[in-house]
Protein backbone atom coordinates (compact mmCIF):
# COMPACT_ATOMS: atom_id res chain seq x y z
CA UNK A 1 0.00 0.00 0.00
CA UNK A 2 2.81 2.73 0.74
CA UNK A 3 4.53 1.74 -2.28
CA UNK A 4 1.24 2.69 -3.99
CA UNK A 5 0.63 5.93 -2.50
CA UNK A 6 4.44 7.05 -2.88
CA UNK A 7 4.24 6.43 -7.00
CA UNK A 8 1.09 8.00 -6.78
CA UNK A 9 2.50 11.28 -5.04
CA UNK A 10 5.33 11.19 -7.84
CA UNK A 11 3.06 10.80 -9.76
CA UNK A 12 0.75 13.39 -9.19
CA UNK A 13 4.06 15.92 -8.73
CA UNK A 14 4.19 15.34 -12.40
CA UNK A 15 0.55 16.54 -13.52
CA UNK A 16 -0.89 18.03 -10.51
CA UNK A 17 -4.18 18.80 -12.04
CA UNK A 18 -7.49 17.73 -11.02
CA UNK A 19 -7.86 14.55 -13.19
CA UNK A 20 -5.23 13.26 -11.30
CA UNK A 21 -7.95 13.52 -8.54
CA UNK A 22 -10.27 11.56 -9.89
CA UNK A 23 -8.15 8.77 -11.13
CA UNK A 24 -6.62 8.73 -7.71
CA UNK A 25 -10.43 8.25 -6.50
CA UNK A 26 -10.57 5.53 -8.78
CA UNK A 27 -7.25 3.90 -7.79
CA UNK A 28 -8.56 4.00 -4.01
CA UNK A 29 -11.90 2.19 -4.87
CA UNK A 30 -10.57 -0.19 -6.53
CA UNK A 31 -8.06 -0.90 -4.28
CA UNK A 32 -8.90 -0.13 -0.77
CA UNK A 33 -11.89 -2.48 0.63
CA UNK A 34 -15.27 -1.53 1.94
CA UNK A 35 -13.92 2.63 0.82
CA UNK A 36 -17.74 4.55 -0.32
CA UNK A 37 -17.00 7.07 -3.31
CA UNK A 38 -17.76 9.55 -1.53
CA UNK A 39 -14.68 8.64 1.57
CA UNK A 40 -12.44 7.66 -1.80
CA UNK A 41 -12.90 11.04 -3.52
CA UNK A 42 -11.96 13.22 -0.08
CA UNK A 43 -9.02 11.43 0.91
CA UNK A 44 -7.68 12.32 -3.10
CA UNK A 45 -8.56 15.89 -2.89
CA UNK A 46 -7.38 16.10 0.36
CA UNK A 47 -3.87 14.67 -0.92
CA UNK A 48 -3.83 16.84 -3.47
CA UNK A 49 -4.50 20.09 -1.97
CA UNK A 50 -1.89 19.23 0.54
CA UNK A 51 0.73 18.67 -2.31
CA UNK A 52 -0.33 21.88 -4.11
CA UNK A 53 -0.02 23.66 -0.85
CA UNK A 54 3.26 21.98 -0.36
CA UNK A 55 4.30 23.20 -4.03
CA UNK A 56 3.11 26.88 -3.24
CA UNK A 57 5.58 26.86 0.25
CA UNK A 58 8.11 25.91 -2.12
CA UNK A 59 7.66 28.63 -4.71
CA UNK A 60 7.64 31.08 -2.12
CA UNK A 61 10.68 30.04 -0.09
CA UNK A 62 12.79 29.62 -3.76
CA UNK A 63 11.56 33.08 -4.12
CA UNK A 64 12.27 34.58 -1.17
CA UNK A 65 15.72 32.76 -0.93
CA UNK A 66 16.26 34.16 -4.79
CA UNK A 67 15.38 38.05 -3.47
CA UNK A 68 17.68 37.77 -0.12
CA UNK A 69 20.54 37.18 -2.71
CA UNK A 70 19.60 39.68 -4.63
CA UNK A 71 17.48 38.28 -7.79
CA UNK A 72 14.82 40.53 -9.13
CA UNK A 73 11.96 39.40 -10.75
CA UNK A 74 10.77 42.41 -12.28
CA UNK A 75 7.22 44.31 -11.43
CA UNK A 76 4.55 42.03 -9.81
CA UNK A 77 1.15 41.24 -10.91
CA UNK A 78 -0.43 44.00 -8.40
CA UNK A 79 1.99 46.25 -9.42
CA UNK A 80 1.21 45.98 -12.64
CA UNK A 81 -2.17 46.15 -12.19
CA UNK A 82 -1.42 49.62 -10.04
CA UNK A 83 -0.12 51.18 -13.00
CA UNK A 84 -2.87 50.54 -15.27
CA UNK A 85 -5.32 51.89 -12.64
CA UNK A 86 -3.03 55.00 -12.54
CA UNK A 87 -3.33 55.39 -16.24
CA UNK A 88 -6.47 54.91 -16.65
CA UNK A 89 -7.47 57.66 -13.81
CA UNK A 90 -5.14 60.37 -14.87
CA UNK A 91 -7.04 60.05 -18.38
CA UNK A 92 -10.17 60.18 -16.86
CA UNK A 93 -9.14 63.22 -14.86
CA UNK A 94 -7.62 64.83 -17.59
CA UNK A 95 -11.02 64.18 -19.81
CA UNK A 96 -13.15 65.35 -16.95
CA UNK A 97 -10.81 68.68 -16.54
CA UNK A 98 -11.26 69.09 -20.53
CA UNK A 99 -15.26 68.69 -20.23
CA UNK A 100 -15.82 70.75 -16.93
CA UNK A 101 -13.80 73.67 -19.11
CA UNK A 102 -16.02 72.88 -21.95
CA UNK A 103 -19.01 73.49 -19.84
CA UNK A 104 -18.03 76.54 -18.54
CA UNK A 105 -17.41 78.15 -21.73
CA UNK A 106 -21.21 76.81 -22.51
CA UNK A 107 -22.42 78.63 -19.53
CA UNK A 108 -20.36 81.55 -20.09
CA UNK A 109 -21.43 81.72 -23.79
CA UNK A 110 -24.84 82.01 -22.61
CA UNK A 111 -24.87 85.18 -20.77
CA UNK A 112 -23.53 86.88 -24.13
CA UNK A 113 -26.32 87.26 -25.48
CA UNK A 114 -27.52 91.45 -26.92
CA UNK A 115 -30.26 93.03 -25.10
CA UNK A 116 -32.65 93.76 -27.65
CA UNK A 117 -34.66 95.80 -24.94
CA UNK A 118 -38.08 93.66 -25.90
CA UNK A 119 -37.48 90.92 -23.50
CA UNK A 120 -37.11 91.13 -19.64
CA UNK A 121 -33.45 90.40 -18.99
CA UNK A 122 -34.03 90.08 -15.20
CA UNK A 123 -33.50 86.83 -13.34
CA UNK A 124 -35.91 84.77 -11.17
CA UNK A 125 -34.58 84.88 -7.75
CA UNK A 126 -35.33 81.66 -6.95
CA UNK A 127 -33.13 80.07 -9.87
CA UNK A 128 -29.69 81.55 -9.44
CA UNK A 129 -29.59 83.40 -6.17
CA UNK A 130 -26.32 84.82 -7.27
CA UNK A 131 -27.34 86.93 -10.10
CA UNK A 132 -30.80 87.44 -8.64
CA UNK A 133 -28.06 90.02 -5.90
CA UNK A 134 -26.26 91.31 -8.50
CA UNK A 135 -29.32 92.46 -10.56
CA UNK A 136 -31.05 94.01 -7.62
CA UNK A 137 -27.83 95.95 -6.77
CA UNK A 138 -27.34 97.35 -10.38
CA UNK A 139 -29.08 100.22 -11.94
CA UNK A 140 -31.88 99.29 -13.75
CA UNK A 141 -31.69 99.82 -18.08
CA UNK A 142 -33.57 102.36 -19.17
Amino acid sequence: MQRGISSYLMFLRSIADFDSVIQRQLWLLHNVEGITSTKAYDIARGEFYALRHEEDVERRVAKEEALSTGAYFGKSTLDIGMELEDQAYEEWKAWALKEVELLAQQRDAAYTTFDTGDEDTTTAPGLDPDLAVLEASSPPVA
